[in-house]
């Protein structure tokens, strides 16, 4: 089968040449499982200087980046959400409820996003992505009434429903042969975060929250002047129109089928791994910090560090993932990635009853030298350092393969019903965490979230993430 592009976002220059460009046979249609090395193998790779000199001379993406790294400066505050919350309300199954709720809101926003993003102007939804994040931070800022902040969550789950056409409009302005450390790029925008945390570390002794919310009204108002940037200097993509005579209702109902029969035939594997990771992020991501804060005793500047930590390490490591997922089969990397989940899982276990995995000395002259540092010796630091570096690299590799995999003009469905499958898979995680941790223990979130992840491992090691010599499926 062809598939045929109904328009290039791409400018002119021939660096931006694709072999996907007009009318080409999928690869990802023929020979087998993780297949990027065996095709990709025989073309020259370029060297890590041509590779950026590509990417950059796409105007575009040089936008785009520059106003994804200033909404990635503030993203690691939302780690401490669940914290910020418990110290509002501190009851588990309140917060979970949250969650779930707006996790509902998300999953909509994400089924009906995948139409929006392919039949509205893929740079208007980049535009309003940014407008409602900076009214969220704005309103975290500013209201500390459990009410307004549920109202903000309301609205940050709305993004969900322009997110896959602002993903998409970027994705329409990479060549594939460079796709793996474009998106890196994005991604590794997040150690921006650092000088975030470290002012919020350096706030929090004498204000405690309040700090986090001055940081959230800062990041909105940039996040404001991001959306004029967007508005102002991207370049519009036409959008596909639907057939003369077709209904919306139809349209809307063949378009989402179809995505979603091409990603259930094409990468039946991997959508199954990652619902069952979807479902254990969920009890992880609500229990974490709440369990260290709550449970270990470990202070909010000592998580602080550790969050530090974990972007120094992330960065450069996204940086290697993209760059070899472009040359490498992507089974091998999602293994070699996956194997640290249940390792994860089981430190954070082994926490509550041996905290630290260096003598005590160790740990007071750590807190000498600087007040948190400590924790660098405790397990619970091991644990989450590995669970937020690996979900990263998990999902930058997930994204990646499907931008290599799937035909171009149906990315932005496809990417909407992959994280509509996702989505509705975990929406009830979190409050179904906050019930067991409440009638048991939050212990017991780990406990279940190792089970999930040792199988999720040993499917990953067994079954294949992407279906052999599958035919994207008719219209």
């Amino acid at each position: 089968m062809k598939v045929v592009r109904k328009h290039d976002a791409r400018s002119d220059n021939s660096l931006d040449k694709n072999p996907l460009d007009d009318e080409a046979d999928f690869p990802a249609f023929n020979e087998d499982l993780d297949h990027m090395d065996i095709q990709e193998g025989h073309e020259p790779q370029d060297g890590l200087r041509a590779s950026l000199t590509a990417i950059f001379s796409w105007k575009n993406y040089r936008i785009y980046l520059i106003t994804g790294w200033v909404f990635n400066a503030f993203s690691y505050l939302t780690k401490f959400f669940n914290l910020y919350l418990w110290d509002i309300v501190p009851n588990l199954i309140f917060i979970g409820a949250i969650g779930s709720i707006t996790s509902a809101v998300a999953t909509i926003a994400r089924f009906f996003g995948g139409y929006v993003g392919d039949t509205v102007n893929r740079k208007s939804l980049s535009v309003v992505s940014f407008l409602l994040l900076g009214i969220y931070y704005l309103m975290i800022g500013i209201f500390i009434d459990p009410v307004f902040i549920f109202m903000a969550l309301i609205v940050y789950s709305t993004v969900d429903l322009t997110r896959s056409g602002s993903t998409a409009y970027i994705m329409d302005n990479m060549p594939q042969e460079h796709s793996g450390l474009a998106l890196s790029l994005f991604t590794a925008g997040r150690a921006l975060s650092i000088i975030t945390l470290a002012v919020f570390a350096f706030l929090y002794p004498f204000v405690q929250f309040e700090a986090y919310r001055q940081l959230h009204l800062v990041g909105g108002v940039l996040l404001l002047i991001c959306t004029i940037a967007r508005a102002v200097y991207l370049k519009s993509i036409p959008s596909k129109k639907r057939e003369t005579g077709t209904k919306l209702w139809r349209s809307f109902i063949q378009d989402n089928n179809r995505a979603l029969r091409i990603l259930l035939t094409m990468m039946p594997g991997m959508v199954a791994v990652c619902v069952l990771d979807a479902i254990s992020d969920s009890f992880f991501n609500l229990g974490s910090l709440i369990y260290m804060y709550d449970v270990l005793f470990i202070d909010v500047q000592s998580i602080t560090i550790m969050l530090i930590v974990t972007l120094t390490i992330q960065v450069p490591l996204l940086l290697k993932i993209g760059r070899l997922s472009d040359k490498k089969g992507v089974k091998s990397i999602a293994l070699l990635v996956y194997t640290a989940m249940p390792i994860s899982a089981a430190l954070m276990i082994l926490a509550y009853w041996i905290p630290d995995w260096a003598p005590s000395s160790f740990v007071d002259g750590a807190n000498l030298m600087i007040p948190g540092l400590g924790v660098i010796f405790k397990f619970s630091f091991l644990a989450v350092v590995l669970k937020y570096v690996n979900d990263t690299l998990w999902y930058t590799i997930m994204i990646v393969l499907i931008q290599k995999r799937m035909p171009g003009q149906d990315t932005s469905k496809i990417l909407a019903m992959f994280w509509f499958v996702i989505y509705l898979s975990s929406s009830f995680g979190p409050f179904i965490g906050g019930l067991l941790s409440e009638a048991t223990s939050i212990l017991n979130l780990f406990v279940v979230v190792l089970v999930l992840n040792l199988l999720i491992l040993g499917a990953i090691a067994r079954y294949d993430l992407t279906a052999k010599g599958q035919q994207v499926p008719n219209e």
